[in-house]
């Protein structure tokens, strides 16, 4: 009955019912790393920005 809902997040359904799976790209510990450091130096960069603007 929800097929054409399913479809979208699990794969294409054959007719005999079986599903192929969609490939996902991994992330490693390195990139996961790296990724988390950029958002943190983002976050401390707005913070230091606001504080000069309201000291002055």
């Amino acid at each position: 009955m929800f097929d054409w809902f399913w479809n979208g997040w699990v794969g294409t359904t054959s007719i005999d019912g079986s599903s192929s799976a969609s490939s996902v790209p991994e992330m490693d510990a390195a990139s996961g790393t790296l990724a988390i450091a950029v958002v943190l130096a983002a976050l401390v960069l707005a913070w230091e920005i606001k504080r000069r603007r309201a000291r002055n």
